[in-house]
């Protein structure tokens, strides 16, 4: 039997990101808070010229010839920070990375047989260590400016110094790379973002854990022993989440940034007040929204004032209304609804009025996330019992498929940048954390653990 499915989303450079909250079971134990990772510094000397490059048409040819090195072994820096770089330069998407016949020394007088090679930028690196600290000193030459000088003088598009522990060669890479996103397409870049996600450690044992965009660096953020779920981060940094670490599943979390883990909602054990479940942080970070679930089956989406603990129901008619997620602005609400018989995707206001249905094809839709622009949502849609990503682009009123295959595809969640989603698929086995492009033809897996869910891209952590 075939299916009208909607229309394949076309390629494009902006993006999006979807996110999916589901219920489960129990556990135990407190939580480690993460350390709080270092800070690099970062400034301009301001002795060189500078100019401003537009590249904005097309991409920009970039080289980059490896650093000089002080007191830094070449393999250590070749593995933590040249090819850190390099990965995050041909993943940003302005850039063409140049890499063969290049010149071998930069200055005024090589600036023609630069630009011959393609290359616009070449970057120039200086690395040293003085104990546990190193310092980069980052010049990327503007070839065109300087092969239209007098030959002697040397122009820079950009300008930086940056310094930290020498653990930090891989943040330091990645702060680099953002911050040459920055500097040509006036959006920061996303090297130096985080994933959060949950994994299974054991049977009827799963945890918080985050990695680096690229998947390096995993940091365990929950030590329960116990079912630990649907985690979600504020913008300053705040996580919250399910946990069944009491028996009844409870919302847990910070309250301030880099604060301790305490339990959000119930204020109380939980009792007759009914399980709660897929908590989402508000844009603002003052509010949560959530499931609430009573027990005749039914459950109801709920907005709490995370200082106070006050809590609003925003939705009541004896239906499961679920999976609630917020616009850019904090003034609508995505949600899951089977109120017209099986789930559908549904839009409200925040204090609940005005509910009008968004999904129209396919009997089974659900796990809306907002985009971070707010022109678009992305959710799953079920058909012969796998799951694929679909994005309904609210001005033109349209839902364009991003996944297919015969493996099932979930909690899709966007990029901070919008170019590409996260989501949890079994397309290689085990369920594991993957991410795309919007035309779904770059995919890539990002977790190689035991099962991996519910994951969310976050720039604050």
């Amino acid at each position: 039997m075939s299916r009208m499915m909607p229309q394949r989303w076309p390629r494009m450079t902006m993006g999006i990101w979807i996110l999916v909250g589901h219920l489960l079971l129990s556990a135990q134990t407190q939580p480690k808070n993460p350390g709080t990772p270092a800070k690099l510094r970062v400034q301009a000397p301001g002795t060189q010229m500078e100019v401003t490059v537009d590249a904005r048409q097309g991409k920009l040819g970039i080289a980059m010839p490896n650093p000089l090195l002080t007191g830094l072994d070449a393999t250590e820096v070749t593995a933590a920070f040249t090819d850190t770089l390099r990965r995050d330069l041909e993943e940003a998407g302005p850039f063409s990375l140049l890499k063969d016949k290049l010149p071998t020394s930069v200055e005024a007088s090589t600036a023609k047989a630069w630009l011959d090679t393609g290359a616009e930028w070449v970057l120039s690196m200086r690395l040293s260590k003085a104990g546990e600290a190193v310092t980069l000193v980052l010049q990327v030459l503007d070839v065109k400016a300087t092969s239209q000088g007098d030959g002697k003088q040397l122009r820079y598009a950009f300008n930086k110094n940056y310094s930290g522990n020498v653990a930090l060669l891989r943040r330091i890479a990645h702060t680099v790379a953002d911050d040459l996103v920055d500097r040509l397409t006036g959006e920061r870049g996303i090297a130096n973002t985080r994933v959060v996600f949950v994994r299974q450690m054991a049977p009827g044992i799963k945890e918080i854990f985050q990695v680096d965009r690229d998947g390096a660096n995993p940091i365990q953020l929950t030590r329960y022993g116990s079912l630990t779920l649907s985690p979600t981060v504020a913008p300053d940094g705040r996580l919250a989440y399910v946990t069944y670490k009491g028996g009844a599943p409870e919302i847990w979390g910070q309250k301030k940034s880099g604060g301790p883990h305490e339990r959000l909602y119930p204020a109380a054990a939980a009792g007759s007040q009914g399980s709660c479940y897929a908590p989402i942080w508000s844009p603002d970070g003052k509010r949560l929204a959530f499931t609430q679930s009573d027990r005749r089956g039914n459950s109801d989406i709920v907005v709490m004032d995370v200082q106070s603990g006050r809590v609003r129901k925003l939705t009541d008619g004896g239906f499961i209304n679920t999976e609630p997620s917020w616009n850019p602005a904090g003034t609508q609400i995505a949600f899951t609804s089977d109120r017209e018989g099986g789930p559908q995707v549904y839009l409200m206001e925040e204090d609940g009025s005005n509910v009008r249905r968004l999904s129209g094809e396919g009997s089974y839709n659900a796990s809306p996330s907002w985009s971070p622009n707010g022109a678009m949502i992305a959710y799953v849609s079920r058909f012969e019992g796998k799951f694929d990503l679909f994005v309904f682009k609210l001005e033109m009123g349209k839902a364009y498929q991003i996944t297919t295959g015969v493996a099932s595809s979930e909690s899709p969640a966007w990029a901070p940048d919008e170019r590409r989603l996260v989501f949890s698929s079994n397309r290689g086995g085990n369920m594991q954390i993957w991410t795309t492009d919007l035309s779904g033809n770059s995919v890539k897996r990002l977790t190689e653990f035991t099962f991996c869910q519910s994951p969310k891209w976050t720039r604050s952590r």
